[in-house]
């Protein structure tokens, strides 16, 4: 019997990670910062046991564990059926972010106002959903450290721009801890 770590997609198809084709080098629980890096970026750092590593050689699993999002929810009395519909939006005054794909960088966005009769101030929320994982530009071709990248991301509709956008939130009002694994191939 085979032991390690079994990898499954969704066809079907599995792997199983073991010390014989991949070496484990850093793992455990990290409380993610409630603030952006100086350069803007987001993340926690964690150093390789070798430097200049192929991004090709490098698996990350990043799971969130303590998670929270940010809404408000606003309901109405429909007088047609007597229902109570609610709706999600974006809640003011909460700190929420932008990615840049090409940087890295995240932008603060301000959400609506949610002002009475004023429907550009309605940021709806269509989902909230956790995302961790390694996070490195495209061009990024050999590390010495691995980012673990992780945050709440809301799918809202930005009213005042007329657009479906991803918004994060991070720290303790996203994703607080995640627990993670680092393995490094030929190495």
């Amino acid at each position: 019997m085979t032991y390690g770590i079994k990898v499954k997609d969704t066809s079907g198809n599995s792997s199983v990670l073991t010390p014989k084709i991949s070496n484990i080098v850093a793992y455990g629980n990290l409380t993610m910062s409630n603030s952006l890096n100086g350069d803007g970026t987001y993340g926690t750092d964690i150093n390789l046991p070798v430097s200049n590593v192929s991004v090709n050689d490098i698996g990350v699993i990043a799971y969130p564990v303590k998670v929270y999002f940010q809404a408000t929810v606003i309901h109405w009395y429909w007088l047609s059926d007597g229902s109570y519909p609610f709706s999600w939006y974006a809640e003011p005054g909460e700190t929420y972010y932008t990615k840049a794909d090409a940087t890295g960088v995240m932008s603060a966005f301000t959400p609506g106002s949610l002002t009475m009769d004023d429907a550009t101030t309605y940021d709806g929320m269509c989902s909230a959903f956790p995302l961790a994982g390694w996070d490195y530009l495209d061009a990024t071709t050999t590390v010495s450290v691995v980012r673990i990248w992780a945050a709440m991301t809301h799918i809202i509709y930005d009213a005042s721009a007329s657009a479906f956008k991803a918004v994060y939130t991070i720290g303790n009002k996203g994703v607080e801890t995640v627990d993670y694994m680092i393995f490094l191939k030929n190495h």
